[in-house]
């Protein structure tokens, strides 16, 4: 045997090898999807199709966006119908034009008061849901479409300085502390590629990327105060419209722009199949936002965990198996 047949030899067990081993891990591949039969025969676990599914489960958004509720009267709105409010501009407004308002009672039992501190505002966490639709190719290859909507509320507190001595002497000032509130309704639209990972039989991890579209309506804007004694409270609306009406007093503001902007994100979750059909999916969601609020931007990382249940094709035959 000359040296360039010993090659050639050698280049064909090579070869040969190779491929034995592939065929091994396409075998070893498919046996992670085989589902023994009544007859003992193999049968191959197959997803392909168009799913639908509906998520529900628990919305955080950023905290940097919040802080355009914040009542320091710098924000802007992009409606001309409507205004936003500082809370020393909104106060004063009050006191001046509305003299029978609870609040402007309040105000007038402290000679001089003003501004002591601005929130620190955050968002609450908030419920979520939405659909899911998905086409599957096979079960680690699918582009899905979610469509999600979420009332997202932004807290925090600001502090008065009444112009009174304080109780008991404790201090240089009388401050007292009240809670600020904004809501907003947000829409959210993302399509994405999802793929998984076998885990074991009806098991499997399930990650998802891809970009989405928010649309974010504001809808309230106000600040709570109460009287020195008793348990009353009373709301003032800093989210107005344009125009006093009768005595001074103020409109809430209603249906202002909604505001669209754009992301990315990325998921990760467990996927478990029901021996009748239809999967239920545990997800953790991050995802990359531009949120615009008014004449700003905002951008940062909201975070949503959920679960999605994925509907059978074959509803009824799940739901007389369950039962």
């Amino acid at each position: 045997m000359t040296q360039q047949e010993g090659k050639k030899d050698t280049f064909a067990w090579r070869m040969a090898g190779w491929m034995l081993g592939m065929w091994l891990c396409v075998m070893q591949m498919n046996a992670q999807m085989t589902v023994y039969g009544d007859d003992d025969d193999y049968t191959y676990a197959s997803r392909e199709g168009l799913e639908f599914g509906v998520n529900i489960g628990v919305y955080r958004g950023f905290p940097q966006a919040a802080y355009f509720y914040d009542g320091a009267g710098d924000h802007e709105l992009t409606d001309a119908g409507a205004q936003i409010w500082g809370i020393q501009e909104r106060l004063q407004q009050l006191q001046s034009t509305q003299l029978n308002h609870p609040v402007t009672g309040v105000l007038n039992e402290f000679p001089a008061w003003s501004i002591y501190s601005l929130p620190l505002m955050q968002y609450k966490p908030s419920m979520y849901f939405g659909l899911k639709a998905a086409k599957f190719w096979n079960p680690e290859t699918a582009l899905v479409c979610h469509l999600d909507v979420a009332q997202v509320t932004a807290e925090g507190a600001w502090s008065l300085s009444t112009g009174l001595l304080p109780d008991q002497g404790q201090g240089n000032e009388d401050v007292r502390t009240y809670p600020i509130v904004g809501k907003e309704q947000r829409l959210g639209l993302a399509l994405g590629y999802r793929t998984s990972i076998f885990i074991a039989e009806g098991a499997s991890w399930a990650l998802e990327f891809g970009g989405l579209g928010n649309a974010v309506s504001i809808e309230e804007n106000y600040i709570v105060m109460s009287p020195a004694v008793g348990n009353s409270l009373y709301e003032v609306n800093l989210l107005t419209a344009v125009g006093t009406g009768a005595g001074g007093a103020l409109t809430p503001a209603s249906n202002v722009l909604t505001q669209w902007g754009t992301g990315v994100y990325t998921a990760a979750g467990v996927a478990l199949e029901f021996d009748e059909g239809g999967h239920i999916e545990l997800n953790v969601r991050a995802s990359r936002d531009v949120v615009r609020l008014g004449t700003e931007e905002y951008k940062g990382w909201n975070l949503a965990a959920f679960i999605t249940w994925m509907i059978p094709s074959q509803i009824g035959d799940f739901v007389r198996a369950s039962f």
